[in-house]
């Protein structure tokens, strides 16, 4: 059975998790009052976006191990999936037991630590790959714990204490963990504490740019090595999903930056986005929204003033409202044509793929720029030698015949 849920965890590893489900399918009869198959089976179900089929797996599989000894996971997943309070307590089971993990770690320069039996049934390689799972998990936990508490208990008094305490005890255990200080900027900005978010914004993009740098360099070595007949296969695997693993969380970073009004770093994360996968449309949507706003910005400088009754939002300008300066013009026309590139994405295979109300938002940004630039969704054509020009030139003519 270790090795079904290993063969699982490969395939939701790659994003396959309707693979992951035909192969787990089989065996639930056999497997059903076992904690270990049953955590791997409720988190493919909800890869699957099979919701209730998820729960009823995972209550099952908490019930079966109470105390998490058998796996934190269903406990972090079931507290997502039911959310307030009582979804805090299933999340909690589980920090509390990474929690020992980490003590019984931190134990182990005197002798009490992980025996090697234990590292090895969890497939770790060394006590410090053991002690990276158990933060990374702890994290996870946290940043849902945080969640809970910025929506469905956002109205508990103790609501803002509880997300000061997680965030710090977060970054206690991982001072430079970008996410973290993503999570920190978004704090802030519910507390509207404007220039801490800004600040703890631009900690967690220069973290993400070091750890980006570092993933490409590391695989660029690997490539290398693996040219040269050298190299782990495994390794450059794990190094591939670690990188696009980064998508999303700077997604929300930008999203970030756009509302802090922070429209330079908020293109530059959008740019970096595009270099992981230029098929994401967030980051062209992200990157014309932060270019236009930046041109409404400068219009609206010298041109508007805040009353005393009402307070002037530039980002409410109309585009024919706006300065005609150079700067402005190459702003308007970045963001078109950066909006056309994200039209080319909806409208190729991928184009189903993504959210209908973002689709909806690029056209009609589009729209209100004078649609797509032509010339840029015609297919570029290769340069071609005289003798090339002349064979196709023959073709046609021959068609025409």
């Amino acid at each position: 059975m270790t090795e079904i849920i290993s063969q699982a965890r490969g395939f939701l590893a790659t994003s396959q998790p309707e693979k992951a489900l035909e192969i787990l399918t089989p065996h639930i009869a056999s497997n059903s009052q076992s904690p270990e198959f049953l955590a791997i089976l409720g988190e493919t179900l909800l890869e699957n976006n099979e919701l209730q089929q998820a729960y009823n797996v995972l209550i099952h599989a908490c019930e079966l191990d109470p105390e998490a000894a058998l796996g934190v996971e269903k406990f972090l997943y079931l507290g997502q999936i039911i959310g307030g309070a009582d979804g805090l307590n299933y999340i909690n089971v589980g920090l509390n037991k990474l929690n020992d993990i980490l003590a019984n770690i931190a134990e182990g320069n005197s002798g009490n630590g992980p025996s090697q039996e234990e590292l090895s049934k969890g497939g770790y390689k060394n006590v410090e790959e053991y002690k990276q799972w158990a933060i990374k998990k702890l994290n996870s936990g946290v940043f849902a714990s945080i969640e809970i508490w910025m929506t469905d208990l956002c109205m508990e008094p103790e609501a803002e204490s509880k997300c000061n305490e997680l965030i710090d005890f977060s970054l206690s255990i991982d001072p430079n963990n970008p996410e973290s200080l993503s999570i920190l900027s978004s704090i802030r900005i519910s507390q509207q504490r404007q220039q801490d978010a800004i600040e703890a914004l631009k900690k967690s993009w220069e973290l993400f740019k070091l750890k980006k740098t570092k993933l490409e360099d590391f695989a660029n070595k690997k490539e290398e090595n693996e040219d040269n007949g050298a190299g782990d296969n495994n390794d450059a695997f794990e190094v591939g999903m670690e990188y696009v693993e980064l998508i999303q969380p700077l997604v929300t970073l930008s999203r970030y930056a756009v509302e802090l009004e922070q429209y330079d770093t908020a293109i530059d994360i959008a740019s970096n986005i595009q270099d992981i996968n230029d098929t994401i449309l967030d980051a062209f949507y992200i990157e014309a929204l932060s270019n236009l706003f930046k041109a409404k910005q400068i219009s609206s400088t010298s041109d508007h003033k805040a009353t005393a009754n009402e307070e002037f939002d530039y980002r409410e300008l109309e585009i024919s409202q706006l300065k005609e300066t150079p700067e402005i013009k190459q702003l308007l026309s970045d963001t078109r044509s950066t909006l056309t590139s994200a039209y080319k994405i909806i409208n190729s295979e991928l184009g189903v793929e993504n959210d209908p109300v973002l689709i909806e938002q690029v056209n009609e940004l589009l729209n209100q720029l004078g649609g797509p630039i032509m010339s840029e969704l015609m297919p570029k054509r290769e340069n071609l030698d005289d003798e090339e020009e002349v064979n196709w030139e023959e073709e046609i003519a021959s068609d025409n015949e």
